[in-house]
């Protein structure tokens, strides 16, 4: 029989989530030498697990599957010693939900809700940027993430399912407030703050422009929506966005709408495709619509 040194595998385990080798010796109160040699005999049990690159450890695609199932271990051995404590069952484990950050509230809460009634589990949510969740996601660090549009680089890797959309307006404050009369052509040579090249919403406003023969002006190009509708309320130029995205904003008067955008926002939960079956990632395929 074939024997996992689940030491070994601890170590490993917590060199990742130290984020290297050092920080786990002082954590594990342990030689550098010491957990370096466990390493390496844990590569040579299960192949080669990190990439070396600059004195960084990089996780290769072997390391994250380790990883993965890594943290599954430790976190049920956890999860043992508090059923043995408290001598009942535990709950079902924790959701970490991705949060892009600009999503608006509403679609994130409508997103817990459901997946709380769906899965019965505690969901714990955290907010960053879209790539940078994307990295926590495939590197086994989050469950899954609210994204503002589909990631085109994730092919094989990521299924999107649809949680919801919106309408899209061109909004400005007060000093852009006139170019809702004889728009769309009032928006010519207007400095707009718009999303980067690849969004869908980008290519949308584009071709928006270019069949009313308008000139984009764009003055910024933004990565997320919550700095676009920050730039657009510090009245930087005018923004496409939601109208669920800004309606705080339009409450309180700091934005004004200018015209309706031919295009409709949608939000998409983004899972990792697993090489195992997941009851749970079962249960939320079904909840929610494979785009």
């Amino acid at each position: 029989m074939n024997w996992l040194n689940y030491h070994h595998l601890y170590y490993f385990h917590r060199i990742v989530e130290c984020g290297s080798i050092s920080k786990a010796a002082v954590e594990l109160r342990l030689g550098q030498p010491t957990i370096s040699a466990q390493l390496k005999d844990l590569e040579g049990r299960l192949g080669i697990l990190f990439e070396r690159k600059s004195k960084s450890l990089i996780l290769t695609e072997r390391g994250k599957i380790v990883y993965k199932y890594a943290k599954e271990i430790f976190s049920r051995g956890d999860e043992l010693l508090g059923v043995l404590e408290r001598g009942e069952l535990a709950p079902q484990r924790e959701l970490i939900l991705g949060a892009q950050e600009g999503v608006p509230k509403t679609i994130i809460s409508e997103t817990i809700l459901r997946l709380h009634k769906k899965t019965k589990t505690k969901v714990r949510v955290i907010e960053g940027d879209a790539p940078n969740l994307l990295n926590l996601m495939l590197d086994g660090k989050v469950d899954m993430v609210v994204f503002d549009h589909e990631l085109t680089h994730t092919s094989g890797t990521v299924t999107f399912l649809s949680v919801g959309n919106e309408r899209v307006s061109f909004w400005g404050t007060k000093e852009y407030e006139h170019l809702a009369k004889g728009y769309p052509h009032s928006l010519n040579n207007q400095p707009v703050v718009l999303s980067t090249t690849g969004h869908p919403l980008r290519q949308s406003v584009e071709n928006f422009f270019q069949e009313h023969n308008l000139h984009l002006n764009v003055v910024v190009e933004a990565p997320d929506t919550a700095l676009i509708k920050e730039l657009g309320r510090a009245g930087l130029g005018i923004v496409a966005l939601g109208d669920r995205t800004v309606k705080a904003w339009t409450k309180e008067g700091t934005l004004k709408k200018i015209g309706n955008v031919p295009y409709t926002q949608k939000y998409l939960l983004g899972l990792p495709k697993r090489l195992l079956k997941d009851p749970i990632a079962d249960v939320i395929l079904k909840e929610f619509r494979i785009i």
